[in-house]
């Protein structure tokens, strides 16, 4: 049987989430990084204008909000810019994640994006809540991969090859 590599991990596992919005991935070979861009749509309707990061406003009845996950290998730590992500992950190199911080990862994140869609909404329904964001917890992260090592066996996802 082949080993599951980190790639074919992320994408089986990203329809196994419930999330009704849309989760992309994207994989840079040459810059050997992941980004999982996370999308959420969420209904405007008391047409409430919106304005966004970069100033945009909208009062369109359909908003959109994204934000991406980058992985990268920890070898390359210089071309990260964390303040442009949600969160960023290394990875071992070759090796890859554990078994147990795919599981881990997945599990935490089935909990931002419930927590991002309940904020998303209290944020359009709210007229005192003047910002949305998504929030990514890497002690709460961390905490989930320590709960995940001790409950799954000792298995790598490796970086795929191409």
């Amino acid at each position: 049987m082949a080993k599951t590599d980190l790639l074919t991990f992320l994408e089986s596992n990203i329809d196994s989430l419930d999330f009704d919005g849309k989760i992309e991935l994207f994989w840079n070979k040459r810059a050997k990084t992941f980004e999982m861009e996370l999308t959420f749509y969420a209904e405007n309707s008391t047409s409430q204008v919106i304005t966004d990061a970069e100033g945009v406003s909208s009062d369109e009845p359909i908003i959109s909000f994204s934000d991406s996950i980058l992985f990268y290998d920890e070898k390359n730590v210089a071309q990260v810019e964390p303040e442009a992500y949600l969160a960023c992950l290394s990875y071992a190199g070759k090796k890859g994640w554990t078994l147990a911080r795919g599981k881990a990862f997945f599990s935490y994140l089935q909990i931002v994006l419930d927590n991002g869609r309940s904020d998303l909404l209290d944020f359009l329904n709210d007229g005192d809540k003047e910002l949305f964001e998504l929030t990514w917890s890497m002690s709460e992260f961390e905490r989930f991969v320590h709960d995940a090592t001790e409950n799954t066996a000792i298995e790598n996802l490796p970086y795929p090859k191409f």
